[in-house]
């Protein structure tokens, strides 16, 4: 039955800031500590966090789709990241991937790069189910992959991110931040409250297929915020359709046009609105945001290139 947990719905369950991460009507919460202080196996039942999962994978496996169940990642660190399967697989419909951190520090490090030896290629999370809630980790994918991928050629509907780190410190390393591989797409992806850093080796947020509707900035949300990145903060490189683009900041790695955002030609539909984005302590010369799109195929309004507003090139 949906949002019937299993756990005693006591006041003590809501204690030390619970109750913010729970949405109306949870269903079971399972807690994973992945850390030196957690199990080094997954025989616990996870359904309290002095019973944890050691692993996301056996958390999820204990999940049941459309439960709108919850997985609290207290700690996650080289006993969790050398047992886990990756990529981690979110195959549950209406499932929360929440952990413990504070705004300066994500703690659990979900990475597939560490220890070493784990598959280079895999993304961290490979989300194959809709409607998906992953907030408040740090997370790092491998070599020439991102650290989170909408995998599903049929779409992957509503996935929400944030409040995570990609790239922000050498322990999330990886390619992208969080990639639309080609021959997935991602309907309504909504990405706010999110950092990202030039330990990524290439995109902050990239679309290489279709993703309708999407996100990438949520006015009345917390900002995205873009920090030299190596290749381009926000880049729609595929026939992407109606995505709007808001309230990001970016502080882009070098005086190139584009490096902010780039809609790519077959952009269609878009609405970028409210970003800022700027190299040095001048308005840079180049133009940081670019439309390859012809005619009059996206809406642009108020963008800043440091002090100034201008139009994309």
């Amino acid at each position: 039955m949906a949002g019937d947990s299993g756990n005693i719905k006591n006041p003590n369950w809501y204690s030390g800031g619970l109750a913010n991460a729970l949405g109306i009507g949870a269903g079971l919460v399972v807690y994973v500590n992945g850390g030196s202080d957690g199990p080094t196996d997954n025989a616990f039942d996870g359904l309290t966090p002095s019973t944890p999962k050691q692993t996301i994978t056996a958390a999820l496996a204990v999940c049941t789709s459309n439960d709108n169940d919850y997985i609290v990642v207290l700690n996650y660190g080289a006993n969790g990241r050398a047992a886990e399967t990756w990529p981690i697989d979110v195959n549950k419909t209406l499932v929360h991937i929440i952990g413990v951190g504070t705004v300066g520090q994500k703690w659990p490090v979900v990475r597939v790069n560490a220890p070493g030896g784990a598959d280079t290629a895999s993304p961290a999370f490979s989300v194959t189910a809709d409607r998906v809630e992953i907030a408040n980790l740090e997370i790092g994918g491998g070599d020439t992959a991102g650290g989170i991928h909408p995998t599903d050629a049929g779409g992957v509907w509503g996935l929400t991110v944030h409040d995570c780190f990609f790239g922000v410190t050498g322990d999330s390393t990886g390619q992208d931040g969080i990639r639309v591989p080609a021959a997935s797409a991602a309907p309504y992806l909504t990405v706010y409250g999110c950092r990202f850093g030039h330990y990524v080796t290439r995109d902050g947020i990239r679309y290489d297929a279709n993703g309708t509707r999407s996100m990438l900035g949520v006015p009345g949300e917390k900002a995205n915020y873009f920090h030299n990145i190596p290749g381009i903060c926000i880049n729609l490189a595929a026939a992407v359709t109606e995505p709007g683009i808001f309230n990001n900041w970016m502080a882009v790695i070098d005086d190139t046009q584009g490096h902010a955002i780039t809609l790519g030609a077959a952009v269609s539909g878009a609405w970028v609105m409210g970003n800022t984005a700027n190299f040095g302590d001048a308005d840079m010369v180049a133009n940081p945001f670019e439309d390859g799109a012809a005619g009059d195929a996206n809406t642009w309004a108020l963008n800043y290139k440091g002090i100034t507003a201008v139009m994309p090139a």
